[in-house]
């Protein structure tokens, strides 16, 4: 199957709720770019299936322009490609377009989320369920397929599976095929502030499955559950400084987001020793000169890959793979403004997230260690939390040399330290086979 990602221009309508990829603006579509990047796409095929995904109307003739359009279709015959699948809104699909493609088989695509034309009107999808239908009519006339996109979860909705159930019996009486979408919060779209208002939340995997899991035999039923790579991601115009200490810089929606996100969401690697560090102020913390020689000894001693670096830090329990993203590496907490009810506050709500991220991941891991100060709030925190769940664990700097070097400015970059650390790669090394 040959998949083209057109970018050209942007949605007409670009107004939807749930979704950022009709507010991106693309390439101006001038019909010399469009048609060299079909030439692009058709020079590379080496099937016979072409699906075409933009952000908005392939019919849009400001999208794609019309000689642009007649141009792919030469490309189709030419190729002697057997399907071919576009996506377009109800208002620019028309008779006389759809005959443009006579000799294909093709089907096209609508959004249509939901036969609740109440709730189309609360997510701003700008048509009706009766327009909808009149144009899947006019694409059945023609003698094309009628695909179908459903929202699963959308939000304002307070009965899921009642509003799933009537839009996916609605949506089979006019479509060929059906797609179940997992409803997921795109970072340009209203819908990303929702969930971070704690409005509105995304389902997990295993959530959306259970509830498609009906209709997955169903050989007109079709189910995506990620549609696109997904983490929290913010738009510049939501972005805020976080530089502070206190409970507003300690459970700040954004790090609440992102906590949800890795708890329900993301999966760890498997079958790695999972290595708490501490964070840094510089950011992204391997930059730092501790991280600098904690990722030395790690490929050194040939434990590069076989650890899973997760920091603990006021912005939550956070994995290496994710510590260059908002809001992780633009904040700043200062351990100098800190007070002892600041601190105990650090503790319980860190405390909290490490025993969330344990009890959702722990079976990924084969052990548990840490590199951190035994004196540090973020230590105590994980210290208390694996003594509870019963998980062992083993810091790697010996409470021996962090009394003699606890003066240091950065003990965790001493010498003995480092030696510390260096001999407790080796063990975990000996011990994970």
């Amino acid at each position: 199957m040959g998949v083209l990602i057109l970018n050209s221009g942007r949605c007409s309508h670009g107004r939807c709720f749930f979704c950022g990829y009709g507010r991106i603006r693309g390439n101006e579509p001038t019909p010399e770019k469009v048609d060299e990047c079909f030439d692009r796409f058709f020079s590379q095929l080496s099937d016979n299936e072409v699906k075409v995904y933009g952000s908005g109307s392939f019919l849009d003739e400001r999208q794609v322009p019309v000689e642009s359009r007649a141009h792919f279709i030469r490309l189709c015959k030419d190729k002697n490609v057997g399907y071919v699948q576009i996506e377009s809104r109800p208002e620019y699909i028309t008779a006389d377009v759809l005959s443009e493609f006579k000799g294909l088989d093709m089907a096209v695509a609508i959004g249509l989320e939901s036969a609740d034309n109440q709730l189309l009107n609360e997510i701003n999808k700008g048509f009706t369920v009766e327009e909808f239908e009149d144009a899947a009519k006019t694409i059945h006339d023609v003698g094309f397929k009628v695909r179908a996109y459903l929202l699963v979860n959308p939000p304002f909705t307070n009965d899921i599976d009642r509003q799933l159930r009537e839009s996916v019996e609605y949506a089979l009486k006019h479509a060929d095929k059906i797609v179940l979408i997992n409803t997921l919060p795109h970072s340009n779209a209203p819908l990303m502030r929702l969930w971070v208002a704690g409005e509105w939340n995304f389902l997990t995997k295993q959530e959306f499955h259970d509830l498609v899991a009906e209709y997955e035999e169903d050989e007109r039923v079709e189910v995506e559950v990620e549609t696109f790579r997904f983490t929290p991601s913010f738009s510049e115009q939501m972005r805020e400084k976080l530089d502070g200490v206190g409970e507003t810089y300690l459970t700040h929606p954004h790090y609440e987001v992102w906590h949800d996100y890795i708890i329900r969401w993301y999966t760890p690697p498997e079958g790695r020793t999972l290595l708490f560090l501490p964070c840094s102020f510089r950011k992204p913390y391997s930059q730092s000169k501790t991280h600098h020689k904690i990722i030395n000894v790690l490929k050194e001693e040939g434990g590069f890959g076989r650890f899973h670096e997760v920091m603990l830090s006021s912005a939550g329990v956070i994995p290496r793979e994710f510590e260059n993203k908002y809001p992780f590496n633009s904040y700043d907490w200062s351990e100098k403004e800190e007070t002892p009810e600041i601190k105990k506050r650090y503790i319980q709500v860190t405390g909290e997230r490490i025993r969330n991220y344990l009890t959702a991941h722990m079976k990924y891991y084969k052990h548990v260690v840490c590199y951190l100060k035994y004196s540090s709030e973020s230590y105590q925190a994980l210290e208390s939390v694996c003594r509870e769940l019963g998980v062992p664990l083993r810091n790697l700097l010996t409470q021996e040399t962090y009394e003699a070097v606890q003066g240091e400015s950065s003990p965790l970059q001493t010498d003995e330290a480092v030696g510390d650390l260096r001999e407790g790669v080796k063990w975990c090394l000996r011990n994970s086979m």
